[in-house]
């Protein structure tokens, strides 16, 4: 990896430890492809003292692909420590930002390894076991992620700070999910709500992009890892000592407070 690059994995590195706020990256030291980006993250995950139990896709909306210039989702992983059952209380002091998105989890429930042949829909369906609702909690370690600067956010760990788990569905292929509606709350008061279909039509397609997405990449799956499908609710910054619970309707609620 190019010195320059390397030097900003380190700082990246060093921010999430230290929880300090990054400036943005000065551009000798700013992934200028997609590639770059990702054997960043590789590395940022490498130098991490955490096992990566799951991964986030983020940008499935195609507003949001939009407003920062891509025209596909992005990825970045989630580590065992930050990952916690619902209703979670969580401190405040633990993260960079306190910004939550209500998504749909997917938990395998066999192994996908890596092969050349692409992965069908119906293979990558049949492996999951378990749905979940779930949070999202987005922390990059810079100030902001603004547009244009999306390949900093993919170096970043994908902008995760972690996630929070609602109760386990095993009955999920029996719903329609792209019409399955979500309402966030804060506070008890209605923020937001949102479907299934937000996420590029359809949550099983982010699924599918990131799974053939890391197979190409000749990366595998592990029996137990989750995937979180991206926002139906946009992005929303906590209020310390606030609720903030996202409504699932039958597959029940997911809930968080920072304190």
């Amino acid at each position: 990896m190019d010195p320059g690059l390397d030097e900003s994995v380190r700082q990246i590195v060093e921010a999430r430890k230290t929880l300090t706020f990054l400036e943005d990256l000065p551009g000798a030291r700013m992934p200028a492809t997609v590639a770059d980006a990702y054997r960043m993250q590789n590395a940022a995950v490498e130098r991490w003292d955490d096992k990566v139990v799951g991964w986030k896709v983020g940008a499935t909306a195609k507003q949001v692909q939009e407003r920062f210039g891509i025209s596909m989702p992005i990825y970045g992983p989630i580590f065992e420590k930050t990952v916690v059952q619902s209703p979670a209380v969580l401190l405040a002091q633990g993260f960079h930002h306190l910004i939550v998105e209500s998504e749909f989890a997917f938990r395998f429930g066999e192994n996908l390894p890596a092969r050349s042949a692409p992965y069908s829909r119906s293979e990558i369906v049949a492996a999951v076991d378990v749905l979940a609702p779930a949070f999202e909690i987005v922390s990059p370690r810079f100030k902001m992620t603004v547009p244009g600067k999306i390949l900093q956010a993919v170096a970043d760990f994908g902008n995760n700070g972690g996630a929070v788990l609602g109760p386990f569905f095993d009955q999920w292929r029996e719903l329609d999910l792209p019409s399955h509606a979500v309402k966030l709350f804060a506070g008890g008061t209605l923020r937001q709500e949102g479907k299934g279909a937000a996420t590029l039509g359809d949550p099983v397609i982010v699924l599918e992009w990131f799974v053939n997405t890391f197979r190409a990449q000749g990366s595998s799956i592990a029996r137990g890892a989750f995937v979180l499908t991206g926002t139906m609710t946009g992005l929303h910054t906590a209020e310390i000592g606030q609720q903030v619970t996202a409504d699932f309707g039958n597959l029940g609620k997911v809930e968080i407070t920072f304190v």
